[in-house]
């Protein structure tokens, strides 16, 4: 029972997600000369918010997907441990939004856990939508750190540093939020049996396997192409310029080569771990990039 709750609130994308918001404050908002709003103590604050809305927003979605179904574990008390979860996740969130005299962050708070309630409620099957959502919040709630922990009392030169490290996020979101719907396709190309059977309405249900890589491929394409424009803006940087094209031109594109030739579900499995390992490469480039900006440029 346990194995099964820890499946269902995915608990491994959620310490995940953890230690990328560590990460990012580490490389791109400590250690710069100034300071900023969250200590790192109150990161995680927010990492606890986070981790508990989450889960409940994992265990919500679960709820009305298994209404009509009969699972392992009862649904009355699937529901009830979300409610527990996402009324510590508010509790928390709203202490730390009082704590740094952002009081009406707390709304953010209060107004995630509704939204993924009337979501999750009106979206009980898996679509391409659905995947745009998930693969867009990722991302996206990686820009709450940034709202949380604004930069206080900087200088004009501090503020042209802080510009550029926002559009290093910037950039690393946008990438993610592709990369993730072309795994999200992939994933959904592997099990396109079984969601047919279920009726999901999957791009590769809708539109067929072949249609629904040529989509993937066109994502990765882009995806490849906006990395390697990032590279190019930093070619006068040597170092910049090659970790990005080692750490993340080069794996696209050997990810493109392989999608391209991929025709079977092993070939679409082994480029889901190709993905994970593309993922791992980037996540390199996050530290890499923040002590050269932190100890050399700056």
């Amino acid at each position: 029972m346990n194995d099964t709750f820890l499946n269902i609130i995915q608990w491994k994308k959620i310490i995940y997600f953890i230690f990328i918001l560590f990460l990012f404050k580490f490389s791109f908002l400590h250690g710069y000369g100034f300071k900023t709003t969250l200590s790192f103590l109150d990161l995680g604050l927010l990492s606890i918010s986070s981790a508990f809305l989450l889960a409940s927003g994992y265990l919500t979605s679960f709820f009305f997907r298994n209404t009509q179904k009969k699972t392992r574990l009862p649904l009355q008390k699937v529901k009830n441990l979300s409610i527990y979860l996402m009324l510590i996740g508010i509790i928390v969130g709203l202490y730390l939004s009082i704590k740094v005299n952002k009081a009406w962050y707390g709304l953010i708070f209060i107004a995630c856990p509704i939204i993924v309630y009337l979501y999750s409620k009106n979206n009980t099957q898996k679509t391409f939508f659905s995947n745009i959502v998930t693969s867009f919040l990722k991302p996206f709630a990686l820009l709450t750190l940034w709202w949380f922990d604004f930069p206080l009392n900087l200088s004009i030169e501090q503020w042209e540093l802080f510009y550029d490290l926002q559009l290093i996020t910037i950039a690393y979101v946008t990438i993610s939020f592709l990369s993730n719907i072309v795994v999200e396709i992939i994933i959904d190309i592997i099990n396109v049996n079984q969601d047919n059977l279920n009726k999901q309405n999957t791009l590769p249900v809708l539109l067929g396997r072949k249609r629904a890589k040529n989509i993937a491929l066109m994502l990765s394409i882009i995806g490849c192409l906006f990395v390697f424009s990032i590279a190019i803006s930093f070619i006068k940087n040597k170092f910049i310029f090659s970790t990005i094209m080692l750490l993340g031109t080069i794996p696209e594109l050997y990810f493109i080569y392989r999608l391209m030739l991929a025709s079977e579900a092993k070939d679409y499995k082994a480029l889901h771990k190709i993905s994970y390992v593309n993922f791992l490469l980037a996540l390199l480039s996050v530290p890499t990039i923040g002590y050269y900006i932190k100890y050399v440029i700056n």
